[in-house]
Formats: C-alpha cells, structure tokens, sequence
C-alpha cells in the first residue's frame, strides 16, 4: 500500500493545525536569589532571654523594695523587733508582720541573727521572729494567686511620679511604691513569658520530671538557695500553676522545698558571725526540716482536701502554703518553752561564763 505522504520536504505528519496541541516542556521558573534574614536570635533563645530578664527585675525589684524600706523605718524596725518580742507569740507575730512588710523572710531571718549576735535580742525571741517569718512570706503568693499583679503598671507610674515631683519629704515613699510595682510587674512580665509554653504539646514530658515529691521538693529548695529568695520560687510556682503549666500537687511540693532553701540566707549571715548565730540559724533550718515533716506526712489528709476544693488552682497552692506554715508554727509555739532550756544550753556551748 502505497503512502499518502506528499513528496517533498520532510514536515510533520499529519501537519499542525490550529486544534493540534503538542506537550510543549513548561519554562523554567528564573531563580530567586537566596533570601537574607536579619540577623537575630532563634525564638528558643529569646524565649530564654525574656523569661531570665523577668526573674532578674523580680530579684531586682524585691532587693531595692526590701532596702527602701529597711531605710525609711530601719531603726524603727529594729525598735519594733526589740520592743514587740517580749513572748514567744508576740514575737512570732512581729515576725509574721514585719516580714509581710518588707516581702523578704530572708532580710528579717538575717536581721534577726545580726540582732541576737549583738545582743539587741534575745536568741528566743530572734527564733520567735524567725517562726514568724515563714508565715508572713506566704503573702507573696496569695498577691499572686489574687493576681494582683496586672496592678504593678498602676504602682510603678504612681510611684515613679511620686518620687519625682512628690514633696522632697515624702519622695522616698514614693520609691517603695515605685519598687513594689516594680516586684508585679516582674511577676506579669513573668506570666506573659510562659503563656506560650502551655500551648505545647510536648509540655507533658517537662511535667513527668517533676512528677517526683521529693525530685520537686529537692528542686524547690536548690533553686531557692541559688537566687536566694523564696518569694521568687513561689511566685513563679503559682504564676506555672495559672498558666496550665504544672498541677498544683507539684507546685506544693515545690514551695515546701523553697521553705526549706530559704534557710540558706541564715546559714550565710551565721558563717560570718560567732558559734552562737551559727547554732541559732542552724535551729532555724530545724525548724523549716519540721514543718516540711508535717507537710509530708500529717498534713497530708488536710492538704488533699484543699486541692481537692472549688477553688482556683493557683489559690490552692497559696492556702497550702499558709496552712503548712501555720502548722509549723502551732506546732512548735507550745513545746517551745520546754525545749528551750536545752536549746540555750546548745546555743551556748562553747562560750565562756
């Protein structure tokens, strides 16, 4: 059979026409030029950046509140712990009273070493003010668990105006304004930092590690004697505790373990003085050893109660805070006038007549 082909030039068979498509190769896209990012850091480690920067501005805040108000009424203070510890319940209270004054048990622990080495106060009501002093910490964390905090902005202008355009008299009250501001506001900024983590998923794995009591214990009283503040751990465990990132059975242990680093300040302030201040902040960490003993065994019905109650999680662990503190106290308020003998004997050994 013979082909149809024209003779001729070699041309496509069946010629192109207008309704023939043949697959034509698409063009090449032109290449993009590499993008150049601004130089900057990942977000893990801004993260970072902003969570320490918070906790620093906290410390910072707390210590320039503490210092401005140790200033405005130090020998005031002083005359109050002097005057008011004439018994153990007073001192105790004054203890409760002053150190929710000055949101630092740390600073009157230490003040109440220094006073009893001097001799400005009696080693019994020193350890009365010191009893007190645990109770009266516990207030940072209910200002927290009240959230409290989203006044700090309000604190800080008011008492940075004050202190700026304020009767010169009355300027320095107006710092401690500005300082105790400062303290919420740290805590908000705290806040605002962790917001995000408890949207991750992989959150629960950081949980498990402290899933332990005695690994969240032991964690709560390194991190207290570190940044030598127990306001500081317990604030962020409540402000975790808001934010969905651990369950308020973890944050109590926690906060027992920020009562037991507390102790450290002592500790510190008795190694510069004589035998006597060191035996006297020793039977302070005793004392904050008792109280988590009460915590971890006969309070345990009492606290499961209250984590157990309709109440806020971020509240709850504040009222266990209190309430361990208080059975510390109540514990050791009655025995302590038929411990004491021994306990002076102890405190004296070693001094001469």
């Amino acid at each position: 059979m013979r082909s149809t082909r024209p003779a001729g030039r070699s041309r496509p068979w069946p010629p192109p026409s207008s309704t023939t498509c043949w697959p034509r190769t698409p063009p090449r896209p032109a290449a993009r030029p590499p993008e150049r990012r601004a130089p900057g850091m990942s977000p893990l480690i801004a993260w970072i950046f902003s969570v320490v920067a918070a906790v620093m501005l906290f410390l910072h805040g707390l210590a320039a509140f503490t210092e401005e108000v140790a200033r405005l009424g130090g020998e005031r203070l002083r005359d109050a712990l002097r005057r008011l510890t004439r018994n153990d319940v007073t001192a105790a209270l004054t203890g409760t009273l002053t150190t929710a004054l000055v949101q630092s048990s740390s600073a009157i622990t230490s003040m109440a070493v220094a006073l009893a080495h001097n001799r400005t106060l009696d080693a019994r009501a020193a350890f009365g003010v010191m009893i007190g002093a645990n109770i009266g910490t516990t207030l940072t964390a209910w200002l927290v668990a009240l959230q409290i905090a989203g006044l700090g902005p309000v604190f800080v202008s008011l008492g940075g105006l004050w202190s700026l355009a304020g009767p010169r008299p009355w300027r320095a009250y107006g710092k401690a304004v500005f300082y105790f501001g400062l303290v919420f506001l740290a805590l908000d900024l705290i806040s605002q930092a962790l917001a995000p983590v408890a949207q991750r998923v992989d959150i629960a794995e950081w949980q498990a590690l402290l899933q332990s009591p005695a690994l969240a214990l032991v964690f709560g009283a390194v991190l207290t004697a570190l940044v030598q503040s127990s306001s500081v751990v317990t604030g962020v465990a409540v402000l975790t505790v808001q934010q969905g990132l651990l369950e308020p059975s973890v944050a109590v242990w926690l906060v027992a373990g920020a009562n037991l680093g507390t102790s450290s300040t002592a500790l510190l302030t008795g190694t510069a003085l004589d035998a006597r201040s060191r035996r006297l902040a020793l039977l302070n960490s005793g004392f904050n050893v008792l109280g988590v003993g009460l915590f971890a065994t006969v309070l345990q019905p009492l606290i499961g109660q209250v984590l157990a109650a309709a109440l806020p999680p971020a509240r709850q662990v504040a009222l266990v805070h209190t309430l361990f503190n208080l059975a510390a106290a109540l514990a050791a308020l009655p025995v302590l006038p038929y411990l004491w003998p021994r306990l002076q004997r102890w405190l004296q050994r070693g001094e001469p007549d």
